[in-house]
């Protein structure tokens, strides 16, 4: 298809900047080198999949080549280490771990002794379900006769604090040197939401939960957490330093055993033994998909190596040492740029930095993708950016070893590296091909078209095979999708695949099961022969390609099916059936999958399991987890029961630039049955906001993703030709009564066709898109959508139009009508607040996280002192209706709920002296800006107090005169995303103008006739002002200020004035975050 000339010019000088940047860091040209074999050398032998295998996270291969492999587990249920073993082709439980497995925590980590062949020994990273939290790294001994590891023997080599008030970082990989010497890399343990926006954590302020602050674990050079530790573990169980880590045994503020410090996430780390003990790992890094010019750059995702200890920056540097700025999030202001790259390193001044302030300097990355693209490593392919990287090894050939499966000299001394979120394996060339000497200079594909489910582990075996760890498709959970593998080089010929499927894989005796063993498969087109031994003895049961077989007995059953291709190669696959236990049955209902909602709204849901060995199941025990989800992971924001829970999604603390959704999941697991397992059951929604970015697809049909600083997203959909089209996600309409797109156009325009499941399939919704005058000339088009159902289907976008070239570009499109969510009408005031308080604990439990709207963070008083108070000022004066009060285990026994206009004098609107924690919600009646929770007498003597909520609601009290501004004329700077000025005027909580993403904006109202004014009251959605101007005006043109403020913290603004006006305007100089301006309700007062 010919293109437009257009983007043939800016793609001319994109591969001019490229050429240049790729001069800059490249020592040496490519060297020439042989042709990379074609994938189909190669072979993917499934060894283990499904459910059974839970969550799996890293795997270890045995010398004699069974492979043991974790999952991550749960805090009910514990995490597993299994064993593959391959002389039965049989998975078996070698360990089973209680565990503490909030957020990424659980079982997270196994490598084997180097010694392993003698001493058995090998070693988990967990976290134990144990107060104080820690993590910890202990030893087992592997019995070779019974293929487990004896609990008893465990070893506690170390272990160190966490945090899990909030999602996430936890990392775990571990390996070896040479020398000994074992290498565990620990997560920054830090939250990437916030008010940070994608960028650098460094939220200092005393009154946010210190998991907003990656200076005082990344940063800091007293403590483990966002490091590469190094230490030496000894026979008797203890551990010494090694010589040259980063920092000598004695340096004051200093722990020891750290390598390498500035890390966020390495999630898998590996030692080059061949090559002076290099260390290499993958560091998966923030979430900002494009750069904030006074902030910092588009999040960079990480392969590293180091040959000696170092800073690698985070969280103050990223990627190539790009700088981020010193953020004050008190005044929401720059401070300046970290110094990167540089003789010295940043300074760490952080109040909750335990170690030095002057840090080494620091390190780039070896190479790294940034998100939205990567222009010096444009073969790392992130246009939408979704970075996970993972692994890297380097592959030594070994002429001498005897294997027909060890991968060829080709790949001998390249790096290896894998890419969780994307699903690809490559290779990274050297230009002097020394991977420990040598500058990057190609990156190409391996078994590129082989594929790949997320992979999350790999490892050479000592067969010189690829052993790799798929996770599937799931958050936080087993899935049916996940496996484990081996990648065969097979140049002579290639075994067949075997697949087996099964009608059903559970049920009571006598359980007929029908198998199919068709969806096998010869990659060279060889005939397959069948083999199936239902009950895994030994003896084949049945040659034919689709037989039935009945299973008489209870238990824990593995079909083995085994296909032959006549030269003499077969494969083999198990299938697990339980006879004598039903797998329960869940459904999710209130909200449909793919349905789409607000942010802010409210989201409810119900779950029902059944189950026929369980009789009938109490919601009760039906468990909802809700889960934000982003890109292809998710991070856990709280869970319910089946009887009703509800979840608010916003606000989310991310730009445009960002997938977001919501992921909901209800599970079961039930009783078991004498001899079988415990089944569980499970159902899974993913639900998505109604506004989107066009270049967020998930299949791309021709057009091309175009940077355009006035994208909403830094980025839109370009040239886009006749016939072209998108697929996004799966989409349920239910609610939606129309749909609009922000379009430009330099040419004639032409139409966008909203279709169900195919680019012909059943149209929803057509857009007509005029010529604009400019690609860069947005203007907003809108229609009606008429859908045939509530059902989920794949939605397509097909472009339609006359002539050739390039039509339109689509910046963004959003869904109207009410979707499955619901608005949040009284929503709690108190969240997100300013709070003070009489005292704070030591440690972490500070006062903001009472409202941090998170329900697993607390604060907590001083011990065995009475009276304490928590106070939070709600920005406004509201007529309160109710305060509801979740206490953690030191409860208030006496205690006044109080309100007071001043923060000084104090009215009680409820008291009790027979408080008995838990839960309580308080019915009240006050009127106040200020909300206090006075303790006098303390529930339980030896602790003080501690609160996991305080949550506070009402309705803006109506003091200061008559409302004017109700429904009267608006005027305003600019509208985005069609929310326009009427809503802040209109009444209604759920309903809101905002301004597009520049200063200044405003908003004005026209009062109908000149009022005198006394009081105006703004309730600012997540975007507000941090500067901005009440003004007013006798005639829309002579502006006079009545109020101004350079301090604005968003929330809701109650404003006492004087002054007189028709026209009062809101006028915004500097806003308060990324976005534009945007009120909920703007209120004017007076008579």
């Amino acid at each position: 298809m010919v293109r437009s000339p257009r983007r043939g010019l800016a793609a001319t000088a994109a591969a001019l900047l490229l050429a240049s940047l790729t001069v800059a860091v490249t020592a040496a040209p490519e060297p020439a080198v042989a042709a990379p074999p074609s994938t189909t050398s190669f072979e993917k032998v499934k060894l283990d999949g499904g459910l059974s295998m839970g969550e799996p996270i890293e795997l270890s291969v045995l010398p004699d080549g069974k492979v043991l492999y974790i999952n991550r587990g749960t805090s009910s249920g514990g995490g597993q280490v299994r064993l593959y073993n391959p002389a039965t082709a049989t998975t078996t439980v070698a360990l089973t771990l209680a565990l503490d497995a909030r957020f990424e925590d659980g079982l997270i980590g196994i490598t084997l002794h180097p010694q392993f062949a003698t001493n058995r020994w090998v070693y988990l990273f967990y976290s134990p379900a144990v107060t104080p939290l820690v993590n910890r790294i202990s030893r087992f001994t592997f019995n070779t006769s019974t293929l487990v590891l004896d609990a008893a023997s465990e070893t506690k080599l170390i272990e160190w604090p966490t945090e899990r008030r909030l999602c996430c970082h936890s990392a775990g990989s571990m390996t070896w040197d040479s020398n000994g010497n074992l290498y565990f890399a620990v997560g920054d343990n830090t939250n990437s939401g916030g008010d940070s926006a994608g960028m650098a954590p460094i939220d200092e302020r005393t009154d946010r939960d210190a998991q907003y602050d990656a200076q005082r674990t990344a940063g800091n050079t007293n403590d483990l957490r966002g490091k590469i530790n190094r230490i030496h573990p000894e026979s008797n169980g203890t551990y010494t330093i090694p010589a040259g880590n980063l920092f000598p045994v004695g340096t004051a503020q200093t722990r020891p055993e750290i390598y390498t410090m500035g890390n966020r996430n390495p999630y898998r780390i590996w030692v080059d033994k061949q090559a002076g003990n290099t260390l290499y790992w993958g560091e998966v890094g923030p979430d900002a998909g494009a750069t904030i010019a006074n902030r910092g750059p588009a999040a960079y995702d990480e392969y590293n190596r180091a040959t000696s200890p170092g800073n690698y920056g985070w969280p103050y540097c990223g990627g190539p040492n790009t700088a981020y700025n010193d953020w004050d999030f008190a005044a929401n202001a720059p401070r300046g740029w970290f110094p990167c790259g540089g003789s010295t390193g940043p300074v760490n001044n952080s109040p909750r930095n335990t170690g030095l302030q002057q840090l080494p300097p620091t390190r780039s990355a070896l190479v790294w993708e940034q998100h939205g693209g990567s222009r010096e490593w444009p073969a790392l392919d992130n246009p939408g950016g979704c970075g996970s990287p993972n692994h890297a090894e380097v592959y030594h050939y070994n002429a001498g070893l005897n294997s027909p499966y060890k991968w060829p000299a080709y790949y001998d001394n390249k790096l290896i590296i894998t890419e969780y979120c994307r699903s690809w394996i490559k290779e990274i060339q050297f230009d002097n091909g020394n991977p420990v000497t040598g500058n990057p200079t190609v990156i190409e594909p391996v078994v590129s078209g082989m594929p790949l489910v997320h992979p999350i582990d790999m490892e050479f075996g000592p067969d010189g095979s690829l052993y790799l760890l798929e996770y599937g498709n799931g958050y936080f959970s087993g899935d049916a999708a996940a496996g484990l593998y081996k990648i065969n080089y097979v140049a002579g010929g290639r075994s067949p695949l075997a697949v087996a499927t099964v009608n059903r894989d559970n049920g009571l005796t006598p359980l007929t099961v029908q198998f199919n063993g068709t969806g096998s498969s010869d990659p060279d087109g060889d005939p397959l022969t069948y083999a199936w031994d239902f009950d895994n003895n030994g003896t084949t049961d049945s040659t034919a390609a689709n037989p039935s077989f009945t299973y008489t007995t209870v238990g824990d059953k593995r079909a083995r099916l085994t296909v032959n291709d006549g030269t003499g190669r077969s494969g083999t696959t198990l299938v697990p059936i339980v006879a004598g236990n039903d797998r329960p049955t869940v459904t999710v209902g209130g909200v449909p999958d793919g349905g789409l909602f607000n942010w802010g709204d409210n989201l409810t849901s119900t779950a029902a399991a059944t189950d026929p060995q369980d009789g009938t199941i109490a919601c009760a025990n039906v468990v909802v987890r809700a889960a934000l989800g982003h890109q292809e992971h998710a991070h856990e924001e709280g869970q319910g029961t089946g009887c009703g829970f509800t979840v608010n999604t916003g606000p989310v603390h991310a730009g445009p630039d960002s997938v977001l959704f919501f992921v909901l999941r209800g599970s079961y697991t039930d009783r078991g049955a004498s001899g079988t397992v415990a089944l569980t059951g499970e159902k899974q929604l993913s639900l998505w906001p109604k506004q989107w970015q066009a270049e967020h697809f998930v299949t791309l049909n021709g057009p091309k993703v175009v940077d355009q600083a006035a994208a909403e997203g830094g980025k839109r959909l370009g040239d886009i030709q006749n016939g072209e089209n998108v697929r996004h996600h799966a989409v349920s309409l239910k609610g939606i009564t129309g749909v609009k797109a922000r379009v430009s156009s330099a040419a004639a325009g032409g139409t966008v066709s909203f279709r169900y499941d195919s680019p012909t399939g059943p149209e929803v919704a057509r857009l007509t898109v005029p010529g604009t005058g400019g690609w860069d000339n947005y203007t907003e088009v809108s229609g009606a959508v008429t859908r045939p159902d509530d059902g989920t289907h794949d939605l397509y976008l097909v472009f339609s139009g006359t002539g050739t070239g390039a039509l339109f570009d689509v910046d963004s499109y959003t869904f109207t009508g009410a979707g499955v969510g619901t608005p949040d009408t009284n929503p709690d005031r108190a969240q997100g607040r300013p709070v003070t308080v009489s005292s704070t604990e030591a440690g972490a439990n500070v006062a903001g996280n009472a409202v941090d709207g998170d329900s697993a963070t607390r604060w907590s008083s001083v011990y065995a002192s009475d009276p304490q108070w928590i106070t939070v000022d709600l920005g406004a004066t509201y007529a309160l209706e109710r305060v509801r009060i979740n206490w953690e285990a030191a409860f208030g026994r006496a205690y006044q709920v109080q309100t007071s206009p001043d923060s000084s004098a104090w009215t009680t609107v409820y008291s009790t002296t027979t408080g008995d924690g838990g839960v309580d919600d308080l019915t009240v009646s006050g009127t106040g800006r200020y909300v206090r929770v006075y303790g006098t007498q303390r529930g339980l003597t030896q602790y003080g107090y501690s609160l996991w909520d305080l949550n506070v609601y009402g309705t803006p009290a109506t003091g200061g005169g008559t409302l004017l501004s109700r429904n009267q004329p608006t005027a305003v700077s600019s509208v985005a995303d069609g929310t326009v000025g009427a809503s802040a005027v209109d009444g209604n909580a759920t309903t809101r103008w905002s301004s597009a993403y520049s200063d200044p904006q405003w908003i004005s109202v026209d009062l109908g006739s000149v009022k005198s004014l006394s009081r105006v009251v703004l309730s600012w959605e997540t975007a507000f002002g941090k500067a901005y101007q009440i003004q007013t005006s006798p005639d829309n043109a002579t502006w006079t200020t009545v109020y101004s403020t350079t301090t604005g913290d968003g929330g809701g603004d109650d404003i006492t004035l004087s002054g007189s006006g028709r026209y009062v305007r809101v006028y915004g100089t500097q806003r308060g975050t990324q976005w534009g301006y945007s009120l909920w309700e703007f209120d004017v007062y007076g008579s």
